[in-house]
């Protein structure tokens, strides 16, 4: 089971940041997830929010606004500096934020890689088209709260029908339909999917997982390296 440091490590640094990622991965994770945006002047961007409202205190849209605009307001880091500052044998999930620039964020990563890259999206008709088009990289499909109306027969035809890597799901459906969260995890090992679980930040969670988990995603870093790799 992988440890991914979720935007890094948020409970002890600022999410998304140099400084988070570098945290992640010197408190012993085996890789980050990060979110990312293309910029006014088509540059990678990783930020979960397209303002920086939220974590920042600033009233900017990244995707209306060029890089140094940016830079000028918030440590907002191009993902390039993040390949750069991580090792090369980490793992690396980038989630597309972007819904517009989806495949033109693919490309640019394919083009800029040094890591293993999984590419995961909510937005499932971005992964859906990229896959057929890059064979040979990994996507995964994430899923939340807008895709609890899919039938069983709907992730079927997802799975069996596309050549998706990994399946990213919500630790909250344990608690919201467990009979639902086990069918799902059954079926995805049947058929040999890699199965990713966010966000997992309690031991307990750890333990009914742990033998349908390839990969967590998690905000505790410390706790779950701890825990996992005792």
């Amino acid at each position: 089971m992988k440890i991914l440091g979720h935007r890094g490590y948020p409970e002890k640094y600022v999410e998304n940041t140099i400084d988070s990622f570098k945290a992640a991965i010197d408190y012993g994770a085996d890789g980050v997830e990060l979110d990312v945006y293309m910029t006014l002047d088509e540059k990678i961007v990783v930020t979960h929010d397209s303002n920086l409202r939220r974590v920042f205190n600033v009233d900017l849209e990244v995707t209306k606004s060029f890089l140094k605009e940016i830079k000028e307001v918030a440590p907002v880091p191009e993902l390039i500096e993040v390949f750069n500052v991580l090792p090369k044998e980490k793992l690396i999930n980038v989630e597309i934020k972007d819904k517009e620039k989806g495949e033109k964020i693919v490309e640019y990563v394919i083009e800029n890689k040094k890591h293993d890259i999984i590419f995961s999206s909510f937005e499932h008709e971005i992964i859906l088209k990229c896959v057929e088009k890059y064979k040979d990289e990994k996507f995964g499909l994430l899923f939340d709260e807008r895709h609890q109306n899919l039938s069983f027969e709907d992730i079927r035809e997802l799975f069996e029908n596309h050549n998706i890597y990994s399946a990213h799901l919500p630790i909250d459906l344990l608690y919201i339909d467990k009979e639902k969260f086990f069918s799902l995890v059954k079926y995805l090992k049947k058929i040999e999917k890699k199965i990713v679980f966010w966000t997992v930040n309690k031991i307990e969670e750890v333990e009914v997982i742990k033998d349908f988990a390839d990969i967590i995603i998690t905000n505790s870093v410390e706790k779950m390296v701890g825990y996992i790799k005792k």
